[in-house]
């Protein structure tokens, strides 16, 4: 098989033959953003919310995405065709403010773009069919809206949230809870779903189920409390590769009866219906 093929400022090349920067601030200082979608049936899915969320995280930053729509979708195309990859992959489209001198001017207009993609991993039937927990962690993201490279927090603690057999971090300030380290949590209470609407990202595929549920459920979208959040009769979190999780445990409490609840199972079952599992 040939050597894999990535996308980069402005031309697609071999892996291999991809060079960016040293100087470049992304990798300097961090000064970057990306997004990640999914293909469904080989074909990208929620590119167009994706591709809105990027250039939404990206003038938050004050970058400019150097390509139109249309021709992130082409690219996106052919690297899929190129990369042959045998079932679902995902697809991650990386910008930073590009080349810097001295480690802190850049020039906007001068960004590194790239876009490459990987075959899709998801989690093991178990997670879906137990759930799982979060490990609460007091820690709020600089620019939340945005979605940035900066994973530090989560990976700093990767190993002692996987000892407590936990798939994530859920974030909050001693009083309100946020969003997971790489994923958006919603919480049901009495039969409505409470979205924490604030210094959050706005999560593509969570905003899809939302409004799949939202025709049959309340959903209350604004600050969700710790003591709502502990107090919920399920949990649930939502992401591009893992699509819909039930959460059974939120730090040491459990949440409802320790199995994952009948609006859970609804929310599953709608998002596969979505991506053509049934």
């Amino acid at each position: 098989m040939s050597a894999p093929y990535v996308y980069l400022n402005g031309r697609i090349v071999p892996l291999a033959d991809a060079a960016i920067s040293p100087y470049d601030i992304g990798l300097l200082r961090g000064y970057a953003v990306f997004d990640l979608l999914r293909t469904v049936g080989g074909r990208p899915f929620l590119l167009g919310e994706h591709l809105r969320r990027l250039r939404r995280s990206a003038e938050l930053l004050g970058l400019t995405v150097p390509e139109t729509d249309e021709r992130i979708g082409a690219i996106i195309d052919e690297l899929l065709v190129r990369n042959a990859h045998p079932e679902e992959a995902t697809v991650r489209l990386v910008l930073t403010g590009g080349v810097s001198p001295d480690g802190m001017e850049f020039d906007p207009a001068t960004p590194t773009f790239l876009i490459l993609t990987h075959d899709l991993h998801e989690p093991p039937d178990s997670v879906y069919e137990d759930g799982v927990g979060l490990v609460l962690h007091e820690h709020r993201r600089e620019v939340p809206e945005a979605k940035t490279t900066n994973y530090l927090t989560m990976l700093r603690y990767r190993e002692s949230t996987a000892e407590a057999g936990a798939i994530d971090l859920l974030y909050h300030d001693g009083g309100r809870v946020f969003e997971a380290a790489s994923a958006s949590v919603y919480f049901v209470r009495d039969g409505r779903i409470l979205a924490p609407g604030d210094s959050v990202l706005w999560g593509t595929v969570g905003s899809l189920v939302l409004e799949m549920m939202g025709k049959d459920y309340e959903i209350v979208s604004g600050d969700v409390t710790i003591e709502q959040a502990l107090g919920a009769q399920e949990a649930f979190l939502t992401s591009t590769t893992r699509g819909v999780i039930p959460i059974v445990r939120l730090g040491e409490h459990q949440v409802g009866d320790g199995r994952p609840g009948p609006v859970t199972r609804d929310a599953q079952a709608r998002w596969d219906e979505a991506i053509g599992k049934r």
